[in-house]
């Protein structure tokens, strides 16, 4: 089904323009994108575009087409600024997304802008708009689903601020538009030819003001230039720094205790429980012989009797209109059938964490008391190594161990109560002796503790 896109509201010319400073440089937000088809002589076509929609100022941008963002007449002084866009679009490698925070409005909403870079390098058509944080999420899915067309399965990184879960690479502005990777290409250029008498008067003003700056400059340069080293060397410093705890983080949030989106052992012998009551002995005269029960779904086998009257068709037919879910023959054995009921169950969410010594003293000695024979495993920590830049990695802080027991006892009977923090079931099977109508079961699970 083809997704539907929402398009961003719009706004008046005098409220999506913005200018953010970085280095004492001008960039600007809020240009409204076209694509020029005109190939022998563009800028007659940008012109002429801007001409008519009185439109001041225009950005650029070429990849496998010619781009051109305009920007409308307004109070703001626009001309020798960058472009936020053609900046990020230039710098940042391949079809990515770039989500960039513009601050509050007159309500105190904050409000956002996205940049994004096509596989081919163009500007997309939603990059300089203005976004609520409410809205801002869905419009970033809507993004990715035109950035990868029909490339269902590529990755779009997204560069902003980790504070958002769905960012994938941390953008540093300060960085990434240091003025040695800017580009005169990256500025606005104006739509008229020539200057106003204004204008050269302000000119004329500003050189002479430059050239007496400038040497006030050359006079105090020696003196300045110690410092100024020194500041940058402090700047890549603590922006090292920032990369490393950034590094540090994604790799934490790796380390995830997987037993949080697990059900409790009381809720998971519940509700198998419930799936087995609705499971009659015999269907048809198909003879349920072996159910397991999962996290997902309880799996159900059945088996013709010997000399049985009834069909594969009639027993498919009896589980459809019991459960509404359709069985499975076996076409090498056709007197085997089998079903599933999918479920979900609510995860237990974290446990204290408990010696693993301890918790496992006490569950052996539950199965103990009970005289079943137990089967533990320990599974092995995979040491993390270090990253590329040899910096040490988070470890795991739990250990793991998976057992599993089989037994006559009903799991009921065995997990009486609710202390079994840090274990989890993954399964319980239980086998049904169709000579004589006995029952078995089998128990596999995991448990947790801190080393």
């Amino acid at each position: 089904m083809k997704t539907k896109i929402r398009k961003p509201a719009s706004a008046s010319e005098a409220d999506h323009i913005h200018v953010l400073t970085f280095h004492q440089r001008r960039f600007v937000v809020g240009l409204t994108w076209q694509t020029i088809r005109a190939q022998r002589n563009p800028m007659k076509e940008i012109r002429r575009v801007g001409k008519e929609q009185g439109l001041d100022l225009v950005a650029v941008r070429q990849s496998d087409s010619i781009q051109a963002g305009f920007a409308p007449k307004t109070r703001l002084r626009l001309r020798g600024a960058y472009s936020l866009s053609v900046a990020l679009a230039s710098l940042l490698e391949g079809c990515c997304i770039a989500v960039v925070a513009l601050g509050k409005d007159s309500q105190g909403n904050a409000q956002f802008t996205m940049m994004g870079k096509t596989e081919r390098g163009g500007i997309h058509p939603f990059s300089d708009r203005i976004y609520s944080e409410v809205d801002l999420q869905q419009y970033i899915i809507d993004l990715k689903d035109q950035l990868r067309g029909s490339k269902g399965n590529m990755e779009i990184p997204v560069h902003g601020d980790p504070a958002f879960s769905w960012v994938t690479t941390p953008l540093d502005l300060g960085v990434l538009l240091a003025p040695s990777n800017l580009s005169k290409n990256f500025k606005l250029r104006p739509l008229t030819w020539g200057m106003t008498r204004g204008q050269l008067v302000a000119t004329g003003v500003a050189v002479v003001l430059a050239i007496i700056a400038l040497m006030v400059y050359l006079h105090f340069e020696n003196e300045r230039e110690a410092a100024a080293r020194q500041a940058s060397l402090k700047e890549i410093a603590r922006q090292a720094e920032l990369n490393r705890q950034a590094r540090y983080k994604a790799a934490l949030e790796g380390l995830r205790h997987p037993w949080t989106d697990q059900p409790s052992v009381t809720t998971f012998i519940s509700h198998c429980r419930e799936g087995l009551d609705r499971v009659p002995i015999s269907i048809k005269g198909w003879i349920s012989t072996v159910v397991v029960c999962t996290p997902s779904d309880i799996s159900v086998q059945s088996v013709r009797r010997t000399n049985s009257a009834t069909t594969t068709a009639q027993y498919v037919q009896a589980v459809k209109t019991l459960f509404g879910v359709t069985a499975v023959f076996n076409f090498q054995n056709s007197s085997l059938t089998s079903f599933s009921l999918p479920q979900t169950l609510s995860p237990e969410g974290d446990d204290p964490m408990v010696p693993v010594g301890e918790r496992l003293m006490n569950f052996i000695s539950l199965f103990q008391a009970l005289n079943i024979d137990l089967s533990v495993s320990a599974v092995p920590i995979k040491k993390a190594e270090k990253n590329k830049q040899g910096e040490e990695m988070p470890q795991q802080d739990w250990l793991t161990y998976t057992f599993s027991a089989e037994t006559d006892i009903p799991p009921q009977q065995i997990f009486t109560g609710n202390s079994y923090t840090g274990i989890r079931l993954s399964s319980i099977t239980l086998a049904v002796n169709s000579a004589d109508g006995s029952l078995r079961y089998k128990i596999s699970g995991s448990l947790y503790g801190k080393p």
